[in-house]
């Protein structure tokens, strides 16, 4: 029995050949893409979100290390500033220990 398509269906796009019909293969094809350019969005953020926190943490030590800021304000909001760049650092390992364990997994 072939699965032939409605008129414009949302399933034309996996129709490789465009007889009308959608095997098997052309969907299994079709979920292969969608999910690899789904891996590659989420990749692209990942990304993106290391290069912010790794930028903000240089900026942010950047200005402490400059006469901006006086140094009673800055013992006040050393808690703060301690652990708001511990996390930064650890979005940025995070990303680079998850994409090295990925590419040691694909090999």
């Amino acid at each position: 029995m072939t699965k032939k398509l409605q008129a414009k269906s949302k399933y034309a796009v996996a129709d490789a050949d465009g007889d009308g019909v959608v095997t098997d293969e052309e969907m299994d094809r079709h979920a292969m893409w969608v999910r690899l350019e789904n891996e590659d969005k989420q990749a692209d953020t990942q990304r993106l979100m290391a290069w912010i926190s790794m930028g903000v943490s240089i900026v942010t030590v950047i200005i402490l290390l400059t006469p901006i800021i006086n140094i009673t304000r800055m013992e006040s909001a050393s808690g703060f500033l301690n652990t708001f760049l511990v996390a930064q650092m650890g979005v940025v390992l995070g990303f680079m220990g998850a994409t090295a364990l990925s590419k040691t997994k694909m090999k």
